[in-house]
């Protein structure tokens, strides 16, 4: 059921009562119920406006027949009427620009962990230096002293799960103190967001985990989902929980 629509609600509610009703009651039970969040100062008027006008321009086939004034009820003859309740719920592909650069992407990323580390971290202070020079993305601060974590984001733009997360740091940007972090991302294309689970990763603990390459460039590699077997599973995170996994690391500086 979409509690946000004048026609969602009256589908629920005259499927609930089996009979016709007048639009002012179904508005009022609504009302009561709390299924209308934007009813605006004429709900009444709104609720019958709505069901007339589809009743009028979808006929046969909208969710609803009018049996009199103002009054209506389900059309049972409709076998789509389920269809109209998900209008605004329709699975919709979206597909993120093509023309995004590294840059571009970077930006974005480090944009929505600042995000996430402002909306669930009690008492911190997230900001974004205006160059990255060494390496350093984010600094978050614990509000009320100078205690702060430098933290790199590293992300990879996909929408497949099937291949491993590949990322390097560069060894002399990574700093071996709990004041440092590294937060590992996958920016699901699909979604249009960073996925669900992220990595964590403090400095002391990347720079003794990692594999250095010939080039000085300290890799991570994991595979997209807990399977017990990887290096850096004790890592991966819900996002959510980013901004605890912070304060417990400024406790350790």
């Amino acid at each position: 059921m979409n509690t946000n629509t004048f026609k969602g609600v009256a589908y629920e509610i005259l499927k609930e009562a089996g009979v016709p009703m007048h639009s002012d009651d179904i508005t009022d039970i609504a009302l009561k119920r709390g299924w209308l969040k934007t009813a605006g100062k004429t709900p009444k008027a709104t609720m019958n406006a709505q069901l007339v006008v589809d009743v009028n321009k979808r006929g046969d086939q909208s969710l609803f027949v009018k049996t009199g004034p103002s009054t209506f009820a389900l059309n049972g003859t409709n076998t789509e009427k389920e269809t109209p309740l998900k209008e605004e719920q329709e699975q919709k592909e979206y597909k993120i620009s093509s023309t995004l650069n590294s840059p571009q992407k970077g930006n974005i990323v480090e944009a929505r962990v600042a995000e996430l580390i402002t909306l669930y971290g009690e008492n911190l202070s997230c900001y974004r230096p205006i160059s990255d020079d060494e390496g350093i993305d984010l600094i978050v601060k614990e509000k009320g002293t100078l205690k702060s974590v430098y933290i790199q984001v590293k992300s990879n733009f996909s929408g497949d799960f099937s291949k491993p997360f590949v990322a390097t740091v560069k060894k002399h940007n990574a700093v071996d103190s709990f004041s440092m972090g590294f937060v590992f991302c996958l920016f699901d294309t699909s979604k249009g967001d960073v996925h669900d689970y992220i990595w964590f990763v403090p400095a002391p603990d990347f720079i003794k985990m990692a594999h250095v390459d010939r080039n000085d460039l300290l890799g991570f590699v994991s595979g997209k989902s807990k399977k017990g077997n990887n290096k850096w599973d004790a890592f991966m995170i819900d996002k959510r929980d980013l901004a605890d996994r912070v304060i417990e690391q400024l406790k350790r500086i």
